[in-house]
């Protein structure tokens, strides 16, 4: 990034802080990288009525839109309303980058905003639904809706991103399993050329999540006793991030190591339906359910876990890997998303097919049980975060992307 060259951006998210999630996180943090470096950043996302948003740099703005209260519904009319406000600002970014699949456009939106257009997937609707079975689906909590809408209204959105695939000047994916697929999707082809679809992954901080904030005895506060080890699993407690397989293998982890203590963090609609899972296995005791937890205290907590454990049934990417990784503890998760790309299989870490909970568990047991391979993985992670996947580093790619496309003569879409 050149000093020379002080760019006008407009990032497009459905979710920002004090909304952390995949999304959410990685646009905060990009969105830094460039303000610190003098870029303007103008943020759209949706309005959120009576929550106080954390302090951004001043070459930060942020514009809120309202937005359609509704499963899948929120994609469009959050769509729609971004780019009103984006003609009401005048549209004069260098780049207009809209984060996908959360932040859907209409066809008619890629002609009237006149800046290029940049369009991130963070995986797709079709990946969303691929793995998500009725039966997984808990029918009883409202909050479920989002669930069922995915697996049965999704189908008809998935042409909004098919225009972004199509029509944006560039459109990118966070991983190669992602990348193959968007590039074969049929229907889809890129007008301003087949090179414009590219692979960027997100980036992690790798000073947020960092080892120095481990600190001993952190999780006694949740009933953790001194001597026991730690597996933490990062989750919103919903049919597609696999937690009830995840609570399965942590029962055959604990007839090796019954030590051990699973630390499920996050919230959603299956908590009532996992515990009562964790009862049947006879292991509620072990495994604790800690909520949402602050930020500092979720950046303490990858530091200070033994392993990290995940089996998710379907990501875009799966940040909270290059996040356990950047905070120096090894991970196994499923071999979904970036999984593969981020893992050093055997190195930092382990991924097993999605329902291979037999396998998981003896990836767990074995790093619980040799302490010089544990302190070895987080350190060969660490490092290779630092190298390879801060969003320093990312960012640049991106920024080169942006400038690739400047010299573009938009084309009519028909």
């Amino acid at each position: 990034m050149g000093a020379q060259e002080k760019m006008k951006i407009c990032m497009v998210t459905s979710e920002f802080p004090p909304k952390w999630g995949g999304v959410g996180n990685g646009v905060h943090f990009q969105s830094n990288v460039y303000a610190k470096f003098g870029y303007k950043v103008d943020i759209i996302t949706r309005e959120m009525k009576g929550v106080k948003r954390p302090k951004q740099h001043k070459n930060i703005t942020i514009h809120e839109v309202k937005w359609l209260y509704a499963p899948m519904l929120f994609t469009t009319s959050f769509g729609r309303n971004a780019v009103s406000r984006i003609m009401e600002l005048g549209c004069d970014y260098d780049v207009v980058h809209v984060h996908s699949n959360m932040a859907l456009l209409y066809k008619k939106h890629y002609d009237q905003i006149s800046s290029p257009i940049v369009s991130t997937m963070h995986g797709t609707w079709v990946g969303e639904r691929s793995q998500l079975r009725l039966k997984d689906i808990s029918l009883s909590d409202i909050m479920s809706l989002n669930d069922l809408a995915i697996k049965y209204v999704s189908p008809l959105y998935d042409k909004y991103e098919d225009y972004a695939l199509s029509y944006s000047n560039a459109a990118t994916v966070d991983s190669i399993q992602e990348y193959n697929y968007v590039r074969t999707r049929p229907g889809v082809k890129n007008i301003y050329g087949k090179d414009r679809i590219v692979r960027i992954p997100e980036g992690v901080d790798v000073e947020l999540f960092n080892p120095k904030k481990r600190k001993d005895g952190f999780f006694e506060k949740f009933g953790v006793k001194k001597g026991q080890k730690t597996i933490i699993s990062v989750a919103r407690l919903a049919a597609r991030k696999g937690v009830d397989r995840m609570i399965g293998s942590f029962k055959a982890v604990t007839r090796s190591v019954p030590e051990a203590r699973l630390l499920i963090i996050g919230v959603g609609p299956q908590e009532r339906k996992l515990r009562r899972l964790a009862r049947d296995l006879g292991i509620l005791k072990k495994v604790m359910f800690l909520g949402k937890l602050s930020f500092d205290d979720l950046e303490t907590a990858y530091a200070s876990a033994d392993v990290f454990a995940w089996h998710s049934l379907w990501e875009g990417q799966g940040l909270v890997i290059s996040e356990s990784l950047a905070a120096g503890t090894p991970v196994v998760s499923t071999k979904v998303g970036g999984a593969s790309e981020m893992i050093d299989l055997g190195r930092t870490g382990y991924y097993v097919p999605v329902g291979d909970t037999k396998g998981m568990a003896g990836y767990i047991s074995k790093i619980l049980k040799d302490d010089e391979l544990r302190a070895r993985m987080g350190e060969l992670g660490r490092k290779q975060m630092e190298k390879d996947w801060s969003w320093q580093v990312i960012t640049k790619r991106y920024d080169e992307l942006y400038k690739s496309v400047q010299g573009d003569k938009k084309r009519i879409v028909r």
